[in-house]
């Protein structure tokens, strides 16, 4: 892994309540969920205490284009 994100508060984005669990990164992209404790990490973060929101998307834009195209 390149980052691991180790005992964070996970909201996955599907309604199910939060959990703890590790977070690993590879190559920019969610590799593994779960308890990474063996996993090999060039980076690792503390996250107790905050909040990882694997998978969401962030779809805000600040194009006016609707406005055009649907008045």
């Amino acid at each position: 892994m390149d980052i691991v994100f180790r005992g964070a508060r996970v909201v996955d984005g599907t309604g199910a309540p939060e959990y703890r669990a590790d977070v690993g990164v590879r190559d920019g992209r969610i590799a593994a969920v779960g308890v990474l404790d063996g996993a090999e990490a060039r980076q690792r973060i503390d996250a107790r205490g905050q909040v990882v929101t694997p998978g969401f998307i962030d779809a805000h834009s600040h194009s006016d284009l609707t406005l055009l195209s649907d008045p």
